[in-house]
């Protein structure tokens, strides 16, 4: 799993070069050439420079804390019996009978028609520390409804199972 972790961390580092890059080297050209127009009160593409500028600005931020959160995550503190990050959780909504299957895992990495959800989210996050058998209700913006864990593989590959 370090290695998932790891390619996130690189998908990471590229998208903060490419920022880096825009806004070191090609927002400078852009808004010089923009004040080589004239007057700025009235200049669409200075304006429109600036505004990216500070939208890049705040994206490094971001992409820069995602990356120190990442490099902080000790893959042996995660609990191997109870659900967290890299685990596939198989349940079934009490109502109806319904059955999913879900792989929590880094909000990066994250693809609903694989059936990965980012263990951020907001199912995620009532996901995790569950173990097989527990019945509990998952509450999300559009509705509540209650699950059972039938089971789980850990990030170890272990399964766990209620029966």
């Amino acid at each position: 799993m370090k290695d998932r972790i790891d390619a996130v961390r690189q998908k990471l580092e590229d998208e903060i070069n490419e920022v880096r890059h825009e806004l070191e080297v090609d927002l400078p050209v852009r808004i010089e050439e923009a004040r080589s127009k004239g007057d700025l009160s009235e200049n669409a593409e200075y304006e429109s420079a600036k505004e990216r500028q500070g939208y890049l600005h705040v994206r490094m931020a971001q992409l820069q804390s995602r990356h120190q959160k990442l490099s902080s995550i000790n893959l042996d503190d995660i609990d191997p019996n109870s659900v967290g990050l890299y685990s596939t959780v198989e349940m079934k909504e009490t109502g109806n009978g319904k059955q999913v299957t879900y792989e929590l895992v880094l909000p990066e990495e994250m693809d609903i028609k694989k059936g990965r959800i980012s263990i951020m989210s907001p199912i995620g996050q009532q996901l995790r520390g569950k173990t097989a058998g527990d019945v509990f209700t998952i509450e999300i913006p559009a509705r509540s409804f209650e699950v059972e864990i039938l089971g789980f593989t850990n990030i170890l590959g272990e399964e766990f199972s209620a029966s």
